[in-house]
């Protein structure tokens, strides 16, 4: 009798182990199965995100025809950006694409943007930023040219309060401007040491082109963009006033 009651207890012991085991299955196919879902979720809302970046500067006319780009960091080693071609005003999702963080397509035969490789190197030197916008403005465009390299000043503008870390008008902002070119490698070696320099504005100018901006989130990005267009259109206009 002694034997099969040890016998009896073996039995539960294994059942009971075969349960718990099965219960942890259980558990990691429901996380597994949520982080999926909740992956899928965030990758919709960035698609959306983008989208209606890509509506809003549309309609401010920003990005004519088919000019500027937009991005979001995914993750660290993806970044969602515009394929090339495409008018911001008519976004989807099939019209934006995955690449990594040397701009290389990930599973896509479509090309991104022409300057991804500036996309990346604002996402690899500046950790805040999660979201790029570049707009080809016409008063970015004609005040840049004007000035080719250089930089621009803002100064005494209650506006520039509304980039992240500016507390006052009186602040002197300086927005570097490069001279456009069309090999992206050297426009890189030419930013690059500004975007480490930890800079007070989240913004740099190409000569003849247009602006880029980033911001650490959607609002975020959205603002320093239209307080760059905004503060543009002040500067320009005060040279036509003081000349």
């Amino acid at each position: 009798m002694l034997d099969n009651h040890n016998t009896a207890d073996s039995d539960t012991s294994s059942l009971d182990q075969i349960q718990r085991a099965c219960v942890r299955i259980r558990c990691i196919v429901v996380i597994q199965h949520n982080t999926a879902d909740s992956d899928t979720s965030s990758l919709d809302q960035i698609q959306k995100n983008i989208i209606d970046i890509g509506h809003w500067v549309d309609q401010n006319g920003w990005c004519a025809a088919t000019s500027g780009n937009l991005s979001a960091r995914v993750d660290s080693s993806r970044i969602m950006i515009t394929v090339s071609g495409n008018s911001k005003g008519s976004l989807s999702p099939e019209k934006l694409m995955m690449v990594d963080t040397k701009g290389e397509p990930f599973n896509s035969d479509q090309a991104p943007s022409a300057e991804t490789l500036l996309h990346t190197l604002i996402y690899g030197q500046i950790e805040q930023a999660n979201y790029v916008i570049h707009t080809h403005s016409v008063i970015a465009t004609v005040f840049s040219r004007a000035i080719w390299q250089g930089e621009i000043s803002f100064k005494n503008y209650e506006m520039q309060k509304a980039f992240s870390g500016v507390n006052s008008h009186e602040h002197e902002l300086k927005v570097p401007v490069y001279a456009n070119s069309q090999n992206m490698l050297v426009l890189a070696q030419q930013v690059e040491p500004y975007l480490q320099s930890g800079p007070d504005i989240p913004a740099f100018i190409l000569a003849g082109h247009g602006v880029y901006s980033w911001g650490r989130d959607v609002q975020e990005a959205r603002r320093h963009c239209e307080a760059m267009e905004f503060l543009l259109q002040c500067e320009y206009q005060s040279c036509l006033l003081l000349k």
